[in-house]
C-alpha cells in the first residue's frame, strides 16, 4: 500500500504541468526601462524578461506583453506586443521588446505578461507595478567600478552651495547600469549619459547605442582617462584644426576610435553638437573641469548671478528642430485621393437646378405634359448622381497602394544616421490590410495632439494616422487594419542606418558622395546661398564654385495658412532677437497661399523644404553651418502588404549637416 501510494506521488508530480498549466511558462520581468526608470515623451521603453518552459514537451505559444490599469478592469493602455515562438522542453529564453508606456495620474499601471498555448489557454503568467513618473534629469552611469559610480555622484550631487546641493538631490536620479543596453531607443529614459569605463569593454552594439542616443537628443559625457582608448587627451581648442582630409575620412570612420572625429575636435568641459544632442569631454572625475561643468545643474534661485556666470551653461534662445519632413514628403510624393472641390459641387448643383428648370418648366409644357415631371425629376437626380459619382471616382485608385518615405539625418563627421519613416497604406476597397516591416525598425505610436501642440513642431497627429492596438513582434512586425473604402491609414516608425559614407566637403570647395547611395535632386544650403546640384550619383565630387546657387533670402521666408504648413529647419536654430515676425501685406499672403496651392500641378523640388525657414541665414545656421538634402528612391524601409501586390511609391531624403564651412 505504501509503494503505491509512493507512486501515485511520483505520477502526480510528472504530470503537474499539464494539470496545473498556468506553471507550464515561467516567466520572470528582470527590467523596465532603465532600472525601472521608464520613457515618457512617446518613445519605447525597454521591456526585459525570461520565458522557461518547465513542461518535458516543446510548447508554441504567444507571449503577450503589455500595460494595464489596476482601476480600469485592467484594461490595456498602450499597445501590446504578441511574441509567437517555441519552447523547447526546458529551455529559457530572453526577450527585449520595446513598450511605449503610458502613464497615468493615478500611477496604478502593470507591466503584464501572459503566455497562451496554441488553444488559447494561459500556460503562465507575470507582472509588476510600473514605478511613478520619475521628475526631474535622469542621468545614466556606466562605470568601470561601483566605487566610481559612488564617487561621481558624491562629485556631482556635494558640489556647490548647500542650497545647491539640496537643489540637484531633489532634481536627478541618477542610475547605474551593469550591462548597458545595445539599442539605441532603450536609453530614451535618460537625459544624460556618463560614460566612465573602458570602452573595449563595450561591445560594437553598445557603442553605437550610445551614438544613437546622443544623435537622438540626449547628452553623453565621456570621462577620459576612464575610457582609455588612445584617442589624443589634450585636443586643440580649434575644433577644425584637426579634421581629416576627405579621402581619409572612410578608413578612418572603419577604423577609428569611438566618436573619435568628434572628440579630436573638442576641448574638455565644452559641449559639441552630435544630431540632436550634445556630446562632452572631461578628462577626469577629480578635475576641476568635472565640478565646473555639473555644479550648474544645482544652480536655483538663491545662486549669486555673479556665480552663475562665472560658469558654462548651455545657450537659451534655441528654438527645437523640426522633424515634419516625412510628413511632407509623403504629401507631395505619396498617394492622395482627389475629391469634388466645393466649387466642382456647386457648379453640378447650378447645373443640375439648370436642367431640371428648363426640362421640367419649358420643355414638358410646351409639349403639354407637365405630369411628366413626376418621372423625370427623379431621373435627372439619379442620373446626375450617377454622373457626379462617376466623374469623383475616375481619380480613385483601382489597386491598393502602400508607400514609404524615410528620412534619414546625419552630419559629414559619422557614416551613422538616425532614420524616421512614414508608411501609407491606400486601400480601393473596406478591406482588411495586413502591414509586415522589417523589424529593426521600431513603431512609433500616435502622440497625442494636446501634447504635440504645447511640446513644439513636432509631427502632428493626423486623423489618418492608424491606431494601433497591438502588433506582432517575430522576424517582421506586423499588425492587421481595418480600412474604408477609397481611405488610407498611416504608420510611423523610427531606426538607424550606417552608410557607406557621408557627405564631405574638402577645402577646395568640393563636395563628395561617399554614401553608397545616388540622389536624383541634391541642394546644399548655407546661411546665404542655396547650391542646386541636380543629380548627384555615389561617388561623384562636385565643384560648389561651379554649380548654380540662389539667394537664401528669396527661397525662405513664406507663411501659409494652410495644413500643413511648410516644414522647418531640422536641426536647432537661433530664436530671432525681436519678438515679432514680419507682416505680410494681403497681396503677399495670398501669393504665398496660391504657391501652396499649386503644388499638386508641380513636381516636387527640394526647394519646397526652404520655404518655411526664418529669411535670417544668420539665425537658421548659428550652430549648424550648411546642410545638405539628398532625395532618392532608394529607401531601407521596404514594406510589404501581406497577400496583396500593392502600387508602390517610395522615397528618401538624406539630411547632412555640417557644423564647420570652410
Amino acid at each position: 500500500m505504501r509503494r503505491r501510494a509512493l507512486s501515485l506521488l511520483f505520477l502526480l508530480a510528472a504530470v503537474a504541468p499539464a494539470l496545473w498549466s498556468a506553471d507550464a511558462i515561467s516567466l520572470k520581468i528582470r527590467q523596465i526601462g532603465l532600472e525601472n526608470v521608464y520613457a515618457t515623451d512617446n518613445s519605447p521603453t525597454l521591456i526585459s524578461f525570461d520565458a522557461r518552459n518547465t513542461t518535458m514537451q516543446s510548447m508554441p505559444i504567444s507571449l503577450v506583453v503589455d500595460e494595464v490599469s489596476l482601476e480600469s478592469n485592467s484594461n490595456s493602455v498602450t499597445t501590446s506586443i504578441t511574441l509567437p515562438l517555441v519552447l523547447s522542453p526546458g529551455e529559457e529564453r530572453t526577450f527585449r521588446v520595446p513598450l511605449n508606456i503610458i502613464p497615468q495620474n493615478n500611477n496604478k499601471l502593470v507591466i503584464y505578461l501572459e503566455a497562451r498555448d496554441v488553444g488559447n489557454l494561459v500556460v503562465g503568467r507575470a507582472a509588476r507595478l510600473v514605478d511613478p513618473k520619475t521628475e526631474g534629469q535622469v542621468l545614466g552611469l556606466i562605470c568601470s567600478t561601483p566605487e566610481l559610480c559612488r564617487g561621481i555622484q558624491q562629485s556631482i550631487l556635494l558640489s556647490g552651495s548647500p542650497d545647491e546641493q539640496t537643489y540637484k538631490s531633489r532634481i536627478l536620479r541618477m542610475i547605474q547600469l551593469s550591462d548597458p543596453p545595445s539599442e539605441g531607443w532603450a536609453y530614451a529614459p535618460a537625459n544624460t549619459m556618463i560614460l566612465a569605463a573602458p570602452i573595449a569593454r563595450l561591445s560594437e552594439d553598445q557603442r553605437q547605442a550610445l551614438e544613437i542616443f546622443v544623435r537622438n537628443g540626449g547628452k553623453l559625457v565621456l570621462i577620459e582617462d576612464q575610457i582609455a582608448d588612445g584617442v589624443s587627451s589634450n585636443p586643440g581648442t580649434n575644433p577644425t584644426t584637426a579634421k581629416p582630409s576627405p579621402a581619409d575620412f572612410n578608413r578612418m570612420c572603419r577604423k577609428a576610435f569611438f566618436l573619435e572625429l568628434y572628440r579630436i575636435r573638442l576641448p574638455f568641459g565644452q559641449s559639441l553638437r552630435v544630431g540632436s544632442g550634445y556630446l562632452v569631454r572631461l578628462p577626469s572625475v577629480t578635475s576641476k573641469e568635472f565640478s565646473t561643468y555639473f555644479r550648474p545643474v544645482g544652480f536655483s534661485q538663491s545662486t549669486p548671478e555673479e556665480t552663475r556666470r562665472q560658469f558654462p551653461r548651455d545657450a537659451g534662445g534655441w528654438g527645437p528642430g523640426d522633424f515634419s519632413q516625412p510628413a511632407w514628403l509623403m504629401k507631395r510624393l505619396g498617394t492622395s485621393f482627389r475629391f469634388p472641390t466645393f466649387l466642382e459641387i456647386l457648379l453640378w448643383m447650378i447645373g443640375y437646378v439648370l436642367v431640371v428648370g428648363v426640362f421640367n418648366f419649358i420643355v414638358l409644357r410646351r409639349m403639354g405634359r407637365p405630369e411628366w415631371a413626376w418621372f423625370t425629376i427623379p431621373a435627372i437626380a439619379i442620373l446626375t448622381s450617377v454622373f457626379l459619382y462617376g466623374t469623383s471616382a475616375r481619380h480613385r485608385p483601382r489597386n491598393f497602394n502602400l508607400d514609404d518615405m524615410v528620412v534619414y539625418r546625419m552630419d559629414n563627421l559619422s557614416s551613422l544616421a538616425t532614420a524616421d519613416a512614414k508608411v501609407r497604406i491606400s486601400s480601393p476597397r473596406r478591406s482588411t490590410v495586413e502591414p509586415v516591416i522589417p523589424v529593426d525598425w521600431i513603431y512609433s505610436p500616435p502622440r497625442n495632439l494636446v501634447a504635440d501642440m504645447f511640446e513644439g513642431p513636432l509631427t502632428p497627429n493626423f486623423s489618418n494616422t492608424a491606431h494601433v492596438s497591438g502588433f506582432v513582434l517575430d522576424k517582421a512586425w506586423e499588425t492587421s487594419l481595418a480600412l474604408r473604402k477609397w481611405s488610407f491609414a498611416e504608420l510611423n516608425f523610427a531606426g538607424s542606418h550606417r552608410f557607406a559614407g557621408t557627405i564631405s566637403r574638402d577645402a577646395l570647395g568640393h563636395l563628395h558622395n561617399d554614401t553608397g547611395i545616388s540622389f536624383k535632386q541634391a541642394i546644399v544650403v548655407d546661411h546665404s546661398d542655396v547650391f542646386l546640384l541636380g543629380s548627384f550619383p555615389n561617388g561623384e565630387t562636385l565643384d560648389l564654385a561651379k554649380v548654380p546657387r540662389r539667394e537664401f533670402q528669396k527661397e525662405s521666408g513664406r507663411s501659409v495658412s494652410r495644413l500643413p504648413g511648410y516644414p522647418g529647419p531640422p536641426f536647432q536654430c537661433r530664436k530671432p532677437t525681436d519678438s515679432g515676425n514680419r507682416a505680410f501685406t494681403e497681396a503677399e499672403s495670398q501669393q504665398m497661399n496660391e504657391e501652396w496651392d499649386n503644388l499638386g500641378a508641380e513636381p516636387f523640388s527640394l526647394l519646397e523644404l526652404l520655404r518655411g525657414w526664418s529669411t535670417n541665414g544668420d539665425d537658421v545656421f548659428a550652430e549648424n553651418k550648411a546642410v545638405f538634402f539628398g532625395l532618392s528612391d532608394q529607401t531601407g524601409l521596404v514594406p510589404v502588404l501581406r497577400g496583396q501586390s500593392p502600387d508602390r511609391k517610395s522615397a528618401s531624403l538624406t539630411i547632412v549637416t555640417f557644423g564647420a564651412w570652410p
